[in-house]
């Protein structure tokens, strides 16, 4: 299943999961939700329907036996990450020792298994990175003639809370900024002379 498709059907499976099933989420929602065109959730949901992993009211039908499951954390759907982010964080998330929280699928088994090039896995780790959902640790190895190689990354599934920590601060910047912002746009209001001049 693509990125796209992946997505889509967690993210209703979040609303189902959170009793919002009655009320079906608009495509609008979805493409805004998931980073995508309207068009692209719309496709989105008429294959997960041809594939039986929806129903008419948009609710998942999912076969749950008990096995080869694993949760994806709620807040994952609030943090403004995207379709493939989020595809390649669940891919970590299956890989995942639950002992110690930490797995080291390379760069190309990850893409193969969630139909990504390497380019956009790579910039996909480096978001989840920053925004702390994950930490990387790089590795390497000695062959047989002594030589130095790269080996795979070693990641380490973060506490959701350190990431929604960050999130909120991050918000809690940003609404600092802009505060100041228009606190700096009335002081040149009521001080014309002060304000930039006007390009000739």
């Amino acid at each position: 299943m693509k990125p796209q498709a992946f997505a889509t059907f967690t993210y209703l499976c979040y609303l189902h999961t959170h009793g919002k099933e009655s009320v079906p989420p608009s495509v609008d929602e979805i493409a805004s939700k998931l980073h995508m065109s309207k068009d692209m959730a719309t496709e989105q949901l008429t294959e997960l329907k041809q594939r039986g992993l929806l129903n008419q009211h948009l609710v998942p039908v999912c076969k749950n036996t008990g096995k080869n499951f694993f949760s994806l954390p709620n807040e994952l759907f609030f943090l403004n990450l995207g379709h493939g982010v989020i595809t390649v964080y669940a891919y970590l998330l299956y890989c995942e020792d639950r002992r110690t929280h930490q797995c080291h699928p390379s760069y190309r088994t990850i893409a193969s298994a969630v139909h990504l090039t390497v380019a956009t896995v790579m910039k996909h780790i480096a978001k989840l990175e920053d925004r702390q959902l994950i930490s990387v640790e790089h590795t390497s190895y000695l062959d047989s003639h002594g030589m130095k190689w790269n080996g795979n990354n070693q990641y380490t599934i973060l506490p959701i809370q350190i990431t929604l920590d960050c999130y909120y601060q991050q918000q809690m910047d940003q609404l600092e900024e802009q505060r100041k912002w228009q606190q700096a746009k009335k002081r040149l209001g009521r001080n014309p002379e002060k304000a930039p001049c006007a390009p000739l």
